[in-house]
């Protein structure tokens, strides 16, 4: 018998093909798969960690910013002690100032109690006199004699108190010494002496000290009880007293006033300022006689020898109230005052009152 040639199966090798090339493309699948998975893993951790980062600056900053406010609540929180200590402090201040303040009310009705007291211990006290003011004519016009030097700390005022010091015309002034001492003391020209004197005492700076000496045929020395030579402006008392014992002196005989220069270097205290009041030129010297009927050469030579007795080296001021038949007097006067530093002055007949 004859054997039957065995057919090549074909069908069983190409299945295996096909089974190994499925299985293959499923391996390239899956490869493919798991790379693309791969990448895409990649790109999601790096956007979660680009989120951590930020997640992280973010946080980084809320805990700085946590930090500032713990900071500025530590500060509120001082802040609001101090301010506690202080309303403390206050309201015990405050407490301390109304104690005070309720003992000051106290004292204060104790005060007024003790003051009405003494305003009825005042109704019941006997009345006393007051002593008169200062008369001080027209003393608003202090500048009213341009010039006129007496703020010295020791002024030394020499007045004339000759008889002819009570008018302002020889011949009236002759007929005068006939009147009596009350009517002299009372005379128009006297009685703006006085004035005048009243006027510069009142002017003196108050630290001056001044002395009042009248010259006639003898040195006169306004004295006061007090016992002090040199007076204070400023002491109402001695100052009335002074005014009251030059409102005594009667004007009267001649002017001797060389006497009165001699007098003034031979003071135990120098004056630095000298006020010199006269009317006209002395009729009386210690070393000059005279003619028997005395003229105008006469006084001129008595002038002279005052000068020449006048040691003293310091301001000498002239206040003249001239004689009108005497019109050589101002210019003697006039250069003894420059010749001294001082100045001379002729007040009018209303001064010091306008």
């Amino acid at each position: 018998m004859k054997r039957r040639k065995r057919e090549t199966e074909v069908f069983s090798l190409s299945f295996l093909d096909c089974i190994c090339c499925g299985f293959g493309a499923v391996l390239l699948l899956f490869v493919l798969t798991v790379g693309k998975k791969s990448d895409t893993l990649i790109d999601i951790k790096a956007k979660i960690e680009q989120v951590i980062g930020q997640m992280e600056n973010d946080i980084s900053l809320k805990d700085q910013e946590l930090k500032a406010l713990q900071r500025s609540l530590t500060t509120i929180r001082n802040e609001n002690r101090y301010a506690t200590v202080e309303i403390d402090e206050k309201k015990k201040m405050q407490t301390e100032l109304e104690d005070e303040f309720a003992l000051l009310l106290a004292q204060l009705a104790s005060m007024e109690e003790d003051l009405g007291k003494l305003l009825d211990d005042k109704e019941n006290m006997p009345m006393q006199e007051e002593k008169p003011p200062i008369p001080i004519p027209n003393a608003i016009r202090r500048q009213y004699l341009t010039g006129f030097d007496i703020q010295g700390d020791n002024v030394l005022f020499l007045i004339e108190a000759s008889g002819g010091m009570t008018d302002d015309v020889y011949e009236a002034a002759l007929a005068r010494q006939a009147d009596s001492d009350e009517e002299k003391r009372n005379s128009p020209k006297w009685s703006r002496v006085k004035k005048g004197m009243t006027w510069m005492i009142a002017n003196l700076k108050p630290t001056s000290r001044y002395k009042i000496i009248l010259f006639n045929n003898e040195l006169t020395p306004i004295e006061s009880r007090y016992g002090s030579e040199w007076f204070d402006p400023t002491d109402s008392d001695v100052t009335l007293e002074v005014l009251e014992e030059l409102d005594k002196v009667v004007p009267q005989q001649g002017a001797n006033l060389e006497k009165a220069f001699d007098m003034v270097d031979e003071m135990p205290i120098t004056p630095d300022r000298v006020v010199l009041i006269v009317d006209g030129l002395p009729t009386l010297a210690e070393s000059y006689e005279g003619s028997s009927a005395l003229d105008d050469h006469d006084r001129i030579n008595m002038f002279r020898v005052a000068r020449k007795a006048l040691v003293y080296n310091a301001p000498v001021s002239v206040l003249l109230y001239p004689m009108k038949n005497d019109p050589g007097a101002a210019v003697h006067y006039w250069r003894l005052a420059d010749e001294q530093g001082g100045s001379m002055v002729c007040p009018s007949k209303t001064w010091p009152n306008t």
